[in-house]
């Protein structure tokens, strides 16, 4: 992407992107705030950003882009990536939204440090978890999260655990140091928030006869580009670029079991660097439901049935935008669940859902998918770690990630 100089300020967009968009209304039918009550006031919508846009770029807009109207509408975009698939342009909107928001963002110091170092601060709160979690749930906790982050103080923050993925890692026993080698990059919700899920990860592949380690590494950064953070996002993308290329000079593949994080690695680090390393990266990335349904079907492992057990497959938008959903309902598929797909977005996006601004509108677009569910009420399954977080808090049922329904019926082959 080029950088264009439009009225003085720098904007790191596509121009031909903008003016490619022939209005169609397309992205409205599967933008999840653009189907909200509050959407068709003051051009919310997905096509409303970039006809703001057209018209900026056009000098027929009446109010600078940096306004705190203009980035509002553009503060309805969470990134979730649906319009991609759909834009019959090929228009990359949410791409061109993190640069609009990324002058407002620039100017706010204190935002700019806070989120730039959630991963520092999510660290540091994993070395006292108690702590961090009673502190965490108190009043004076939430209060702190509402005014630093804007965090909503109904949001119930996700516990710190023990000790940390990378913690168990370092200390455990025993190590698989022969085989296929993978290099795990776990990204912070796994690292610190569902531990159990990456142990299981690590073990189960560790029995299939993978070599893992978990080399240096910095969390995604998913969120500093939904902010509009971008060039602290490309720092981070540079020092997790830099050691997973190291990895995978020394024989390597990368896995990854976080949707957000399979998206930074494969589409988002190589697009914004645009360097044959971050292309490497790119090609040498696995989710781990990926590496099991190859290892299924070149007749490595084989499933036990699970025939008549109905489990709901929740598309997460994420997962959607990675291309993993077919990949996941064919490893169901090979298992022999019973199988309810339900694609409609939780409303969460990461943070944005979390955010006292759109907390209640992230309920809104949430409350048709909680109600399916609640009405099949059987256990459900998502790749997000977030959507599941969301799920769990607003219908009760039970949510796992896919490899939880897989990894408790493998059979290595000998």
């Amino acid at each position: 992407m080029t950088i264009e100089k439009h009225n003085g300020e720098y904007l790191d967009l596509l121009l031909q992107d903008v003016f490619k968009c022939v209005r169609c209304g397309f992205c409205n039918s599967v933008c999840p705030t653009s189907n909200i009550s509050i959407s068709y006031m003051g051009s919310r919508t997905s096509r409303g950003r970039i006809v703001i846009l057209q018209a900026y770029f056009s000098n027929i807009l009446n109010k600078p882009i940096e306004s705190d109207e203009i980035q509002e509408a553009f503060d309805y975009c969470f990134g979730c990536r649906r319009c991609l698939d759909i834009c019959p342009a090929g228009v990359k909107i949410p791409q061109i939204v993190w640069r609009v928001k990324s002058l407002k963002a620039r100017k706010r110091l204190l935002h700019r440090f806070l989120f730039s170092n959630y991963g520092l601060l999510e660290k540091i709160c994993s070395k006292m978890p108690k702590l961090s979690n009673t502190f965490l749930s108190s009043s004076l906790g939430k209060t702190m999260l509402e005014r630093l982050y804007g965090i909503d103080r109904r949001v119930s923050f996700p516990k710190f655990y023990e000790v940390s993925l990378e913690s168990w890692f370092r200390r455990r026993r025993f190590q698989n140091s022969g085989g296929r080698k993978l290099s795990y990059f776990v990204d912070v919700f796994t690292n610190y928030h569902e531990v159990d899920l990456g142990i299981e990860i690590v073990t189960t592949l560790e029995k299939l006869g993978y070599s893992i380690s978990i080399p240096p590494q910095k969390e995604a950064g998913t969120i500093l580009f939904e902010e509009g953070l971008i060039e602290e996002a490309l720092k981070i993308a540079r020092y997790n670029i830099e050691n997973l290329y190291k990895s995978i000079v020394n024989g390597s593949v990368i896995l990854t079991s976080s949707p957000a994080a399979y998206l930074a690695l494969k589409k988002d680090y190589p697009e914004f660097l645009g360097d044959e390393k971050s292309r490497i990266v790119a090609d040498n990335t696995f989710d781990v439901l990926e590496l099991l349904l190859r290892d299924v079907e070149e007749g490595r492992v084989k499933l036990d049935s699970r025939e008549g057990f109905k489990i709901t497959y929740h598309h997460s938008c994420f997962t959607k935008a990675s291309g993993l959903t077919k990949t996941i309902k064919r490893l169901l598929s090979y298992a022999e669940y019973d199988l309810k797909e339900v694609d409609q977005c939780c409303g969460i996006a990461g943070l944005w859902g979390m955010k006292k601004k759109h907390f209640d509108q992230a309920i809104e677009v949430g409350s048709g998918l909680f109600s399916e569910l609640k009405n099949l009420a059987i256990p459900v399954t998502s790749q997000s770690e977030t959507c599941r977080l969301q799920i769990r808090h607003n219908t009760g049922i039970d949510v796992k990630h896919p490899f939880q329904y897989i990894s408790e019926i493998i059979e290595p082959r000998p």
